[in-house]
């Protein structure tokens, strides 16, 4: 197939050429979903906007649920490009490229240079593994960082001594960064797919190899002074990131989404259509095959069941936990792809998918209120008071471009361990870390109603078609509507 393909094409610098432009080509119009892309892209907007590096914020308040090098890094991007869905989505995109690189690396050093190829075609037009590489959110730079780590360190199981040391720095590196992007996930899951492979090729000896005192001294140099900073300026925080945000998260059944034990299973398979049809031929010739391949297979297989395992416990399951489980097939199938009949029409089906269904599965409830705030972002002025009522919209501080927090009025007597996982519970930690900063921001109906008498600013209230009645608003106009979500407009007085 690919000697048919134009030189560029066939050249490495042209296969990232076309890599990078099939990622982008639909990042740059569509608009932002919430809560996910909303939400980030306005924590790394607040960096900027703030000058602090240290402290993620959401509206102002602390956001300290997620480590921040996804923040820093989109950030940057938006302190040098400024805001724009290409720009929020640059770190998701350039993290999908690393993956793709990593894996075409490994298979090509183990199957050759045509498995090479196919595992980049059957990674980047994989459904699941493309939406999440163009979508602003954690998942894609997780997934590079885990994906990274657990090849780096199997390349140096099975090294030579002087280039394995390298290759074990870089493991750990790459371990540290997946930590710093979600927390111990980056060190946990690829030490686990490490430990069980190992045994399951019979080299537990690899398993000591793996302990680097070099490496865990780079790991913590790395990761250490972020936790070191956030604990001295919010004490409290390790208990809360590290023993809430981990240890109960997991074993809790009150977050959002529960799912049933075949969640990932579907999500995994359903997103690698269609070449998860070949994983069973794929995985049975790979391990007929070669003792290097037998093991790079046999990597393939238990990483994506580790990963779907590990994450299957906990009753709540979000669909980007899993994502890391997509490279370590692509592996596995990538040799057999090479040499099937239907390779391309298999590779037609794949492109059409992700054309056709990849933007409809990014459809994120909630669109509409971005839209509105599209509708008037050139009559809202900084002396106006925007206001979100008993919902928080996530894109529509970003669209506005505001730089104050804007006011979130809904009951916030409830106490902060008795909320939902929800935004209300995001923005009350936050509140509970930074108490001072929460007045004027977030205010109850009561507080909001005395508010009309004493501030005369022109006022816009994004609000859901069903809180329209609250007697509070009595008096607005609207101002639009899109879908179920009103904008509502009060005159300056």
């Amino acid at each position: 197939m690919f000697e048919r393909l134009p030189i560029l094409i066939r050249s490495p610098r042209g296969l990232a050429v076309a890599a990078t432009a099939w990622l982008i080509c639909f990042a740059w119009v569509r608009p932002l979903a919430v809560p996910d892309e909303g939400r980030y892209t306005d924590i790394a907007r607040w960096m900027v906007l703030t000058g602090d590096w240290v402290i993620p914020r959401l509206n102002g308040l602390p956001f300290i649920q997620k480590p921040p090098l996804y923040f820093w890094l989109e950030g940057i991007g938006l302190a040098l490009a400024g805001t724009s869905p290409l720009v929020a989505r640059w770190v998701s995109i350039a993290a999908g490229l690393v993956t793709a690189y990593v894996v075409y690396r490994f298979t090509h050093a183990r199957f050759g240079e045509s498995a090479a190829r196919w595992s980049l075609i059957v990674l980047l037009t994989s459904l699941f593994f493309f939406g999440a590489a163009q979508f602003a959110s954690l998942d894609a730079l997780v997934c590079a960082c885990i994906t990274c780590s657990i090849l780096f360190a199997v390349e140096a199981a099975e090294a030579a001594p002087q280039r394995a040391s390298h290759l074990w720095l870089a493991a750990y590196t790459a371990a540290a960064l997946g930590m710093l992007a979600k927390g111990l996930m980056g060190i946990v899951i690829p030490g686990l797919v490490f430990v069980v492979w190992a045994l399951a090729t019979r080299q537990p000896r690899l398993i000591l190899a793996a302990v680097q005192v070099r490496g865990i001294l780079l790991l913590l140099l790395i990761t250490v002074p972020w936790f070191a900073l956030v604990e001295q300026r919010m004490p409290g925080f390790l208990r809360y990131f590290f023993i809430h945000n981990h240890f109960e998260r997991y074993a809790a059944s009150g977050f959002n989404n529960p799912k049933g034990a075949w969640y990932y299973f579907a999500l995994v398979l359903g997103g690698t259509l269609p070449w998860s049809i070949v994983l069973f031929h794929a995985a049975r010739a790979g391990l007929a095959g070669t003792a290097q391949g037998r093991r790079a297979v046999m990597l393939g297989l238990l990483a994506s069941l580790t990963v779907v395992l590990f994450f299957t416990i906990p009753r709540s399951k979000l669909p980007g936990y899993v994502l890391s489980a997509v490279p370590p097939l692509a592996i596995v199938m990538a040799p057999w792809c090479a040499n099937w009949k239907y390779r391309r029409p298999a590779a037609i089906v794949a492109l059409v998918l992700c054309i056709v269904l990849m933007p409809l599965a990014l459809r994120a409830r909630g669109l509409d209120p971005g839209r509105l705030a599209s509708d008037v972002r050139t009559e809202v002025t900084a002396a106006d008071r925007v206001v979100f009522w008993s919902r928080y919209f996530f894109s529509v501080p970003v669209i506005l471009g505001r730089t104050q927090p804007v006011e979130v009025v809904s009951d916030w007597s409830v106490p902060t361990e008795q909320l939902s996982d929800s935004w209300q519970r995001e923005l009350a930690e936050g509140r509970d870390f930074e108490p001072a900063r929460a007045p004027g921001v977030l205010i109850s109906p009561e507080e909001f109603q005395t508010s009309l008498a004493t501030n005369r600013a022109r006022i816009w209230v994004w609000v859901h078609q069903h809180d329209t009645s609250a007697p509070q608003l009595a008096g607005f106009e609207v101002a639009g509507t899109r879908g179920e979500y009103v904008l509502l407009r009060r005159p300056a007085r």
